[in-house]
């Protein structure tokens, strides 16, 4: 039979993003990033605003204080020192007097807040329309052009005296801020998700009939610790109940068997009319039976996980089941699937997966069922596909199948039974951190899958072939 193996494809980034998100830490940890992002921005926006406004009068200050000490200067000077004095002016304090001169050519200073408000304030402090300018006769720096009495002069000063940005410790010191913020999200994120993680841990302990898991007592806030005592409280009870049910089953498991086998012995030796004794016979070993099931659905006993070859497992029970002459069974060969499961676990859910279609699915007119049992391969799961073909399920019965108890349509229930065979299966599947699949098969019949964790072996190539 050809292989149906097939690899999963590659979880998707939006996946990935799905899963991030749906976790507590990761949400609560983006939302203090974002808390403090807004609150850093609001921050820092402010700070640009109150530092703009300090270098806005710092420069006009300066501005002004340099076009009335140059026009002191000049008006007190004599006219044959005025050259020497703007001379010494750059020389000594780098500042440049030049006359100015009607046929200059200048370009308008770019009109911006900042340097909208720097001519403004300038301008209020002189008393008077200054001039600026980005370039004058095709020279880049500040020009202003101002007046002393009728003469008119351009003072030009470095340009970045406009400079608007924020220092480079200022930005250091944001990026320091950041970092910090993150490192402090992710403490604060990991101390209010580590007390519902650990509570998560110990309900999946205690959801798979580990009842050993205790939580911390003596540690964290009030609240958490109340919790965790209400927790193990809890526990503790459930683990108590569990026991007495245990042993309350294993009791009316022998109380009812003792008279069952002293029945069937009665039945063999006392009645005479063979018919009316096989009869006998099968009631008894039907109730036997489900006694049986029963007590495997009440079982609580966490599987021990180790290596399991499904395909060689599957060829094992199809030998030991070729008694029932009323089932054909045809497995997959020349596949390679190890699963990490408790093999004895896995042997009775494939159990009973047969002994269902045994009783359901045989077609109308047909002596016997077929039954295929095919595997799948995925990145971290491995899946055996039990399908056979019989008259299947309504779609609306498919989720209730699993129910205890639950018996289908007459159909599929024709054979005598429990109502146990899949409810037994999904808890031994669950007990085993697997999940089970129930379809209609293409073309008719019902297919179950089981899906297993994958061996690591067998990712690594380290399981033998």
């Amino acid at each position: 039979m050809a292989s149906n193996l097939a690899a999963a494809p590659e979880a998707s980034p939006r996946r990935f993003v799905g899963q991030i998100s749906g976790r507590l830490y990761w949400r609560t940890f983006v939302l203090i990033v974002a808390l403090l992002s807004v609150s850093l921005a609001a921050w820092f926006q402010s700070f640009r605003v109150q530092q703009t406004d300090q270098q806005i009068e710092q420069t006009a200050r300066q501005i002004t204080s340099l076009i009335d000490l140059t026009r002191i200067a000049l008006v007190h000077s004599a006219p044959q020192y005025r050259n020497a004095l703007l001379d010494e002016l750059v020389r000594r304090e780098d500042i440049y007097i030049y006359p100015r001169h009607a046929g200059d050519r200048w370009t308008p200073m770019e009109r911006t807040d900042f340097t909208r408000r720097l001519a403004a304030s300038v301008g209020a402090r002189l008393h008077e329309q200054l001039n600026f300018a980005d370039s004058v006769n095709g020279e880049l720096g500040l020009w202003i052009g101002f007046r002393i009495d009728k003469d008119r002069y351009w003072l030009l000063l470095d340009p970045s005296r406009l400079d608007e940005s924020l220092g480079e410790t200022w930005v250091v010191g944001g990026v320091l801020a950041t970092l910090l913020a993150l490192i402090g999200a992710a403490i604060i994120a990991g101390f209010i998700n580590r007390p519902l993680r650990d509570l998560s841990i110990a309900t999946a302990h205690v959801r798979e009939g580990d009842f050993s898991h205790q939580l911390d007592e003596s540690s964290g806030t009030e609240e958490i610790r109340e919790v965790n005592r209400g927790f193990n409280r809890m526990a503790r009870a459930l683990q108590e109940i569990e026991q007495e049910r245990a042993l309350m089953l294993a009791g009316i498991s022998h109380d009812i068997r003792t008279p069952l086998a002293r029945l069937r012995l009665e039945a063999e030796l006392s009645v005479p009319d063979a018919g009316a004794r096989n009869d006998i016979i099968a009631d008894i070993e039907q109730a036997d039976s489900i006694i049986n099931k029963f007590m495997e659905y009440a079982r609580s006993a966490s599987p021990v996980l180790q290596h399991v070859d499904l395909p060689e497992l599957a060829q094992r029970v199809r030998s030991d089941l070729g008694k029932w002459g009323d089932l054909r069974i045809h497995v997959e060969d020349d596949v390679r699937a190890w699963a990490l499961a408790d093999e004895l676990e896995v042997r009775r859910v494939l159990t009973n997966l047969l002994e269902n279609a045994r009783r359901y699915a045989r077609p109308p007119g047909q002596d016997h069922a077929d039954v295929e049992i095919s595997f799948l391969r995925r990145t971290s799961e491995v899946a055996m596909t039990v399908r056979d073909h019989g008259p299947g399920v309504p779609e609306d019965q498919l989720p209730q199948l699993t129910r205890p108890f639950f018996r289908g349509d007459t159909a599929r229930t024709a054979g005598k039974g429990t109502g146990l065979g899949l409810a037994i299966v999904e808890r031994t599947v669950a007990r085993m951190h697997g999940r089970l699949d129930i379809v209609n098969a293409p073309g008719g019949g019902l297919l179950v899958r089981v899906w297993l964790p994958r061996d690591p072996g067998d990712l690594l190539g380290a399981v033998p072939a």
